[in-house]
C-alpha cells in the first residue's frame, strides 16, 4: 500500500487586498516512486519539510499538479529530475516532452480522477493507504484559516475563479466524500470523512 505524509499543511488568509496563501503539499510513496503533490509557492517550508524526510529535490520522481493556481505549482520547477503529472489534459511533462499517461503513472494504489468546479481542468488523487483511501482534494475543498472547518457540500468557494462552477464543484466533493475515508483539502487540515 502508498504512504502518505502531509508535508506543508495548506494555509489561505486574507490580507490586505491580496492573500497569503500555499498549498497542501504531501510527499506519497507508491511502487517505489517518490510523489510530491502541488508544491506550493512556501519555498522555505517545502525545504525544511523534504530536509525532515531526509530528501533532495533531486530524489522526487514525480510531481502531481492539481490544477492551474499559482498557490498550488510556483514551486513545482525546483524538482530538477521529476516527471509531472498535470491538470493539463490528462499530460505527463518529462522536460519538454508531452506524453499521455495512463490510470496507474503513480502505481496501483494511486487513483488520479477528474475534480472540476474550482476551475475546470482541475485533478484530485485517491491514495490507498494501510488507513483507507486519503483523498488529495486540492481545492475542491478548502478554508480560510479564519474560518471553522465544517464540510458544507455548498460552501462558497473564496477564490471566485472566472471558470469557476459550484454545480461541477459540489459534484466534485461527493465524488471525494464518498470515495475517501479521509480527505487533505487544499487548505486546512486533514479530516476524516464520517460516513
Amino acid at each position: 500500500m502508498a504512504e502518505i505524509k502531509v508535508l506543508v499543511q495548506g494555509y489561505a488568509k486574507q490580507v490586505g487586498n491580496g492573500w497569503k496563501a500555499s498549498s497542501a503539499c504531501c510527499l506519497i510513496i507508491s511502487d517505489g516512486k517518490k510523489i510530491i503533490t502541488d508544491p506550493g509557492c512556501n519555498r522555505k517550508a517545502l525545504l525544511d519539510a523534504l530536509e525532515k524526510e531526509r530528501l533532495k529535490t533531486r530524489d522526487i520522481d514525480y510531481v502531481f499538479l492539481s490544477h492551474c493556481h499559482p498557490d498550488h505549482i510556483l514551486l513545482a520547477g525546483i524538482f530538477e529530475n521529476a516527471k509531472f503529472v498535470t491538470y493539463d489534459g490528462g499530460l505527463l511533462y518529462d522536460g519538454d516532452d508531452l506524453i499521455e499517461f495512463g490510470d496507474d503513472i503513480l502505481g496501483k494504489d494511486i487513483k488520479i480522477i477528474n475534480t472540476p468546479g474550482h476551475v475546470f481542468q482541475h485533478i484530485s488523487l485517491l491514495v490507498d493507504t494501510s488507513k483507507g483511501k486519503i483523498a488529495v482534494a486540492g481545492d475542491v475543498i478548502w478554508w480560510l484559516d479564519e474560518e471553522e472547518q465544517v464540510l458544507d457540500l455548498n460552501q462558497k468557494d473564496h477564490s471566485e475563479a472566472p471558470d469557476m462552477d459550484m454545480k461541477k464543484l459540489i459534484a466534485s466533493r461527493k465524488k471525494l466524500l464518498e470515495e475517501a475515508n479521509f480527505i487533505i483539502p487544499g487548505h486546512g487540515k486533514i479530516f476524516k470523512v464520517h460516513k
